[in-house]
């Protein structure tokens, strides 16, 4: 018997497996602009701390910035958006490392400095400072 044409199962088939596939990739498009989205994001907020992060301050804080305080701006947009924005900000001397030989002694002081955005993200800065 000779077939020509394409039976009903056959073409349901091919649908179905075109229906997978199409699906499949909207879904990882979907994933794909989430992760983007959540980069943009993190992009922004390790700027804001960074912003803050400059301050050569020589006391210890532990306070919460906000940034609008912080940083002047006259744009009335940026100005809206630092207004809602707050960074805590702790310091901490750690426990200073010191280095002797017969010549000399060298003492290394270290300061960490730990900002956070409302759990969206953390960053920790160490400063040194050397000491004869």
């Amino acid at each position: 018997m000779n077939k020509q044409a394409i039976t009903l199962v056959e073409v349901l088939v091919s649908v179905m497996l075109i229906s997978v596939v199409i699906v499949s990739l909207l879904q990882i498009k979907e994933n794909n602009l989430h992760f983007l989205e959540k980069s943009k994001d993190t992009i922004k907020y390790n700027s804001y701390i960074a912003m803050v992060s400059l301050d050569n301050d020589k006391n210890i804080r532990n306070k919460n910035i906000y940034l609008d305080e912080e940083i002047k701006f006259k744009d009335d947009d940026i100005r809206k958006e630092f207004k809602n924005i707050k960074i805590k900000v702790k310091d901490e001397e750690l426990e200073p490392i010191e280095f002797s030989t017969d010549e000399y002694t060298l003492q290394i002081n270290i300061k960490q400095t730990s900002l956070s955005m409302e759990n969206k993200t953390q960053k920790s800065f160490f400063r040194f400072s050397l000491l004869e």
